[in-house]
C-alpha cells in the first residue's frame, strides 16, 4: 500500500483452504518440495479467483459492495494433482489443480468477475480460469520435475476473502479487507 494522496492497494479475491488441508498440503511440501533449492514454498495457501492489482484506495468500498452482492452456496473442490505453470515454456510456479466436483469453484469465479466487471473494476483475462493453488515459485524460471501425487481427500469451501497483498523481499504478505460468506 502507498501513503498519501492517490495510495493503492494490490488486491485479490480468493478463497481459504480449510484449515486440515491447508496441514496436509504444507505437509506434502516439506516432503515433495524442500529438497528443491530452486524453489521457494508459499503459504499461507488459497485458491485465487480474481487478481485485480492495484486499486485505488478511494475504490476500493466498490470493491467489497460489488463482492458483497455475489450469493453462492459453497463448492466442493478436489485436488487433482501437481502441475507446472505456464503450461509451456520455462516454468514459474508449482501448483496443486483442483478439481471443481460441483461446479461450485467455476460459478463463484464467475458471479465475482462478473460483479467486479459490472461496476467497472475488473476487465476479465481472456485464458480460461484454471483452480489451482500455489504451492511454491521458481526463484528464476526453471523446468519441471518429477513430483509425487498428494493426497488429499475432498473438501468445502466456504468463504471468499477479498485481500490487500503487500510484496516484500521474503515474498508477499497478504491481509483480509473483507470477508464474504457463503449463503
Amino acid at each position: 500500500m502507498t501513503a498519501g494522496r492517490g495510495a493503492r492497494r494490490r488486491l485479490f479475491v480468493a478463497c481459504d483452504l480449510p484449515g486440515p488441508v491447508e496441514d496436509a498440503v504444507a505437509a506434502w511440501q516439506r516432503t515433495e518440495l524442500s529438497p528443491h533449492r530452486e524453489l521457494r514454498t508459499v503459504r499461507p495457501l488459497h485458491l485465487t479467483l480474481v487478481f485485480l492489482g492495484d486499486v485505488p484506495d478511494e475504490r476500493v468500498p466498490a470493491v467489497e459492495q460489488a463482492l458483497g452482492g455475489v450469493r453462492w452456496s459453497g463448492a466442493r473442490a478436489a485436488v487433482k494433482g501437481p502441475i507446472f505453470l505456464p503450461a509451456h515454456g520455462r516454468r514459474r510456479v508449482v501448483a496443486l489443480e483442483l478439481e471443481d466436483e460441483d461446479g461450485g469453484l467455476r460459478a463463484v469465479q464467475a458471479e465475482a468477475v462478473a460483479a467486479l466487471e459490472a461496476a467497472s473494476l475488473h476487465t476479465p483475462e481472456k485464458r480460461p480460469w484454471l483452480p489451482h493453488v500455489t504451492v511454491a515459485r521458481f526463484r528464476r524460471p526453471g523446468h519441471p520435475f518429477s513430483l509425487q501425487n498428494v493426497t488429499i481427500p475432498g473438501f468445502g469451501v466456504v468463504r471468499m476473502v477479498l485481500y490487500s497483498s503487500h510484496l516484500e523481499q521474503a515474498g508477499a504478505v497478504h491481509a483480509p479487507v473483507a470477508v464474504f460468506p457463503a449463503s
